[in-house]
């Protein structure tokens, strides 16, 4: 092996150290990640949402809200998360099938009080 690549090789698992940061090594682990990199910023990390945006559209929406869980098939959250839905953008293109998945596991997960629940 080349000079270069033996340092180059033996930098990444040091960068990787320094961010601190595991990648997530089971499906939970997965799912909680992918729901705070991405869905917390709007939705929060408790998923209660927030206010409705500057051009008039509806407040992410609170997933605490039992209005909420009772409302929503799995089919209608996994389509909202794939296409996006009143001012929430589509991510369709972003997550693969079995991350949009684990997104609705997640979400179905929050239960009136802000505790995660089983899902339905």
């Amino acid at each position: 092996m080349t000079g270069w690549r033996f340092l180059l090789l033996g930098l990444i698992p040091l960068a990787l150290l320094a961010c601190g940061k595991n990648p997530p090594t089971t499906p939970a682990e997965d799912e909680a990640a992918t729901f705070h990199n991405v869905c917390a910023r709007c939705h929060g990390l408790d998923g209660t949402g927030g206010p409705p945006d500057s051009l008039g559209n509806p407040g992410p929406k609170n997933f605490t809200d039992p209005k909420f869980q009772l409302s929503m098939t799995d089919a209608q959250i996994k389509n909202a998360i794939e296409n996006g839905n009143r001012g929430m953008p589509a991510f369709g293109a972003v997550f693969t099938p079995p991350q949009v998945e684990l997104l609705v596991a997640h979400v179905r997960r929050f239960g009136p009080d802000g505790q995660k629940r089983d899902a339905r």
